[in-house]
């Protein structure tokens, strides 16, 4: 009783009303979708059978195995805090640190040839002043910036899908845990403003590249049924988590359609890697599919 009298002392009375809000909101929408099937990830199985089709389809992968050592050196390098993303004891957090692992490692950020990099979608994450600090030429965009990144420079209020970059200006970028996020005809309209942007012989990473046995998305009861998903994309909620607007998981025909064709016209050359030993990293690892595009150094 004094634990949660001196916690509502804490929040005053202006806390106490938003808290109440907050409360009684999350009330609501959880009534509203209390009928509304629930998300559930691709099993080893179905992953399995992912790939299959995707080979079937002409789309073949490529085998990537996560050296834990340099894993553990970057993680101890990085300069990420022990809070991030909810702090070390989560199972999420050597997941995050795995994503941008994937875009140090895909993006040879340590020598800095694909410069300068651009982390996309990334308004509340530091990663970019962790990179610039090592003597990264880097920058993040984002429609929305964090108040703690506010005030840098090297943090951009930018549409992804029509950034203010010039044609073949930047060297690399990626998405951790981002792409699933561009609804509509977002996913696509991206794609070419890769193309446009990247320099010949630059790179982008997306990480993770979520797909599933068929074409559907998430929201989460607060968004459900706000954001529409893609023609004969089945609808789930996620009930463990609020504030996602939208999520899409490609089947491999959609992501054929959707991506790899779109990529190509782009003038983008898209590879898929899978990583192979993620039980090796830790619990918790969910990252499978690794989406490359590679900007040719001459047009064919």
């Amino acid at each position: 009783m004094r634990t949660l009298l001196s916690r509502i002392k804490a929040l005053g009375p202006v806390g106490l009303v938003n808290a109440f809000l907050i409360h009684a909101s999350q009330l609501y929408h959880s009534v509203r979708t209390v009928m509304a099937e629930e998300y559930r990830t691709p099993t080893d199985a179905e992953l399995a059978s992912i790939e299959t089709r995707m080979r079937n389809i002409g789309i073949f992968s490529n085998d990537f195995m996560a050296d834990v050592n340099e894993f553990e050196d970057f993680i101890s390098q990085a300069g990420f805090s022990a809070d991030y993303h909810g702090g070390t004891e989560t199972r999420v957090y050597r997941e995050k640190l795995l994503e941008h692992f994937i875009a140090w490692k895909f993006l040879c950020l340590d020598n800095s040839p694909h410069t300068p990099y651009v982390d996309v979608a990334a308004g509340g994450s530091p990663w970019v002043l962790l990179l610039r600090n090592k003597g990264v030429v880097a920058c993040a965009i984002d429609v929305t910036i964090s108040p703690e990144f506010i005030s840098e420079r090297c943090y951009l209020r930018q549409d992804a899908t029509r950034t203010g970059f010039e044609n073949g200006s930047v060297g690399s970028a990626s998405l951790q845990c981002a792409y699933e996020m561009f609804s509509k005809g977002q996913d696509v309209e991206l794609l070419y403003e890769l193309g446009r942007i990247l320099k010949p012989g630059g790179r982008a990473v997306i990480s993770p590249l979520y797909t599933h046995t068929h074409t559907c998305y998430y929201q989460t009861p607060d968004y459900y049924g706000e954001v529409p998903g893609d023609p004969e994309s089945k609808r789930y909620i996620r009930r463990d988590c609020w504030g996602v607007p939208f999520s899409r998981k490609y089947s491999p025909e959609t992501l054929k359609t959707r991506v790899w064709n779109n990529a190509h016209n782009a003038g983008l050359l898209p590879s898929l890697h899978v990583l192979r030993n993620k039980y090796e990293i830790g619990d918790g690892i969910y990252l499978h599919f690794i989406l490359v595009l590679d900007k040719p150094t001459t047009v064919s």
